[in-house]
């Protein structure tokens, strides 16, 4: 089998030598923090979090807690706060709101807000397994996201961009931010990329369909496709990858891997 042929550039050197992205600016957009049963990991923790991106080079994550997703909003939202004023350099935070309780989604995402928490992450598979993203109880985190003028990190696997489209045009303010870009349905990812200027996408993805960067790169906005990891459930040195041996050009890269989130969660 013939290997795939790249063009050697500083980033396609960095990967061949397994050397950190020291002189590039590198932010993850798709992190996590903490434990669960049904994904048994060594270091959930942002100790282990900051060594691993050392070790790559990225400079800055944005971090939600599995325990937050999983129904511990609380919990799980104390420990980002914790990480965020550990690493404030490093680790930026992820908000939830548990949409099983629609009552208690106001006053928490208050109180993260307070306490230095900038975007917000919705998983229709976690606090209220099923729940759909155009369900009622979602309201409360769009309106406090729209008010705030917040990002959103919504995780899909297609069928959900459906779901969404009445809150793309709802919610104006809010930076919308589609994980897991390619999952299936890439068509519907490309569509919403290209008709709501504040669709994002994001890259993280366990698979590694050939040409999928490229197609992207090819099809929507650059400035729209955000790098990230979805670590630690995934490897972030193998989502890394996906974007530092794609037939695209350095530039391109470097807008994947920091510059456009740099502006879409930080502007």
């Amino acid at each position: 089998m013939t290997p795939p042929t790249y063009t050697e550039d500083c980033f396609t050197r960095c990967g061949m030598a397994g050397a950190p992205l020291t002189d590039h600016l590198v932010i993850d957009a798709h992190a996590h923090l903490d434990t669960t049963s049904g994904f048994p990991y060594l270091d959930g923790g942002p100790d282990g979090l900051v060594t691993a991106m050392d070790r790559m080079g990225i400079r800055r994550s944005y971090v939600s807690s599995t325990w937050a997703i999983y129904g511990q909003d609380r919990r799980g939202n104390d420990h980002i706060i914790e990480a965020v004023q550990r690493y404030p350099e490093r680790i930026r935070g992820y908000m939830v709101g548990n949409v099983g309780y629609p009552d208690t989604i106001w006053p928490e995402l208050e109180r993260c807000y307070a306490a230095g928490l900038r975007a917000v992450k919705i998983w229709s598979y976690g606090n209220r397994a099923g729940l759909p993203y155009d369900h009622p109880n979602y309201e409360a985190i769009f309106q406090f996201a729209e008010e705030k003028g917040l990002p959103i990190l919504a995780h899909t696997w297609g069928n959900e961009l459906d779901q969404l489209d009445v809150a793309f045009n709802k919610y104006p303010r809010i930076r919308w931010i589609m994980a897991h870009t390619g999952s299936q349905d890439l068509h519907k990812y490309v569509r919403v990329a290209n008709v709501y200027p504040h669709v994002y996408l994001e890259t993280c993805f366990s698979r590694c369909p050939r040409g999928l960067i490229e197609q992207l790169v090819a099809e929507v906005p650059l400035h729209k496709i955000l790098w990230g990891s979805d670590t630690v459930f995934m490897s972030g040195a193998n989502q890394l990858g996906r974007v530092l041996f794609a037939r695209i050009t350095p530039e391109q890269k470097q807008a994947i891997l920091g510059e456009n989130a740099a502006r879409a969660l930080e502007s």
